[in-house]
């Protein structure tokens, strides 16, 4: 059974990642799926790729989401003459070393939250500097090692229908990095008469305030790590990984990275939808979006069809109810008060110690 300390971690984690959903859902329209994809990748310590056609929202909805984790944000426009120093910074000699040393000028990758828009429009080379620093959290300058601030999220956008010549498709290795790709899609006809009502003159973002400080995100990211894996739910995540090597249609399947991105992923899924362990329903809902991308698939398959295909193929485990209660009932017996919803930060454990009841 979860400790109390632990249990006070994961309701604050949750009620954290729940208002950063709630803030997305009010700035946008129909993106629930997308935004719950983008959340997860953030609360998991990954990346996030939006793949889709221009005009949906790709770059509105990182720009949000970026501005509601608090810190520093910043969006690099990838273009063909961009050039690594532009992003990552400069080593500025110092003209007399005795009296000035050499000064680091970090560039717009020094930020909590990065927006990389078409991402496939740099190059290869700017592609390699920027995937290196994704994964290792660090870049290197004049043979010294600066590292990236703490949370490090980086949303791409990509067009993958741009015929232009100036786009560099991502290779394999590099797609990879990102946990989880997603797309927003086209909205319905009364999603898109909302659309017009609300946002034809008046910028999403304009209303958008930080909701939580950069330290608080890293806490709830290690909050993800109390949420419970039993065997069972990784004996089907083994199965499924599995599964996508020699799958027909599929070249290259997913790497033990992969399943174990999935893994951490579903645990912070599980932490928003109020549970305190992985379901195979959790699984199931990002297989796709964690797994599809990391795949590489013959000429003319359809990545997201083939996936699911896969899915559809490991029987799931039968899930009559969660073995561990939901987070909120772990402190039933010690705190009977009512959580708040107007204070979505503070866990009833929290109130309850600071009035002297437990």
């Amino acid at each position: 059974m979860i400790d109390e300390l632990n249990t006070l971690a994961l309701m604050r984690a949750r009620d954290q990642g729940r208002a950063l959903l709630a803030t997305v859902r009010r700035a946008m329209v129909e993106v629930d799926r997308p935004a719950r994809h983008a959340l997860v990748c953030l609360l998991a310590d990954g990346h996030l790729l939006i793949e889709d056609v221009p005009g949906v929202g790709k770059t509105t909805l990182a720009r949000i989401i970026a501005r509601a984790i608090g810190g520093h944000d910043s969006r690099i426009q990838c273009t063909a003459d961009l050039r690594p120093t532009d992003i990552i910074g400069v080593e500025i000699k110092s003209d007399n070393p005795a009296l000035r040393p050499d000064v680091f000028d970090p560039g717009p990758l020094f930020a909590n939250a990065v927006v990389l828009d078409e991402v496939n429009r740099a190059t290869p080379k700017l592609q390699a500097a920027l995937f290196e620093a994704m994964e290792e959290r660090f870049v290197s300058v004049a043979k010294k090692r600066h590292p990236l601030p703490r949370p490090f999220f980086v949303v791409a956008t990509m067009n993958p229908w741009n015929p232009e010549e100036e786009t560099f498709r991502l290779a394999h290795g590099q797609r990879d990095r990102f946990a989880i790709s997603t797309a927003i899609g086209y909205p319905s006809a009364k999603g898109e008469f909302e659309l017009l009502d609300r946002f034809a003159g008046y910028d999403a973002l304009a209303d958008i305030d930080p909701i939580v400080a950069p330290g608080d995100v890293v806490k709830v990211q290690r909050g993800v790590a109390l949420v419970d894996v039993s065997d069972v739910v990784r004996e089907y995540i083994v199965q499924l990984v599995r599964a996508t090597r020699g799958f027909k249609g599929v070249l290259v399947g997913a790497s033990p990275r992969a399943a174990l991105s999935l893994q951490r992923c579903c645990q912070a899924l599980a932490l928003i939808s109020d549970s305190n362990e992985v379901q195979p329903d959790h699984v199931a809902e990002l297989f796709v979006p964690c797994l599809a991308h990391r795949m590489q698939f013959e000429p003319g398959v359809d990545p997201a069809a083939t996936a699911a295909a896969i899915l559809a193929s490991v029987p799931r485990p039968a899930w009559d109810r969660p073995t561990l209660r939901p987070v909120d009932d772990l402190l039933d017996a010690h705190v009977p008060a009512p959580l708040s919803a107007d204070l979505p930060g503070v866990s009833r454990l929290q109130r309850a110690l600071e009035a002297g009841e437990v």
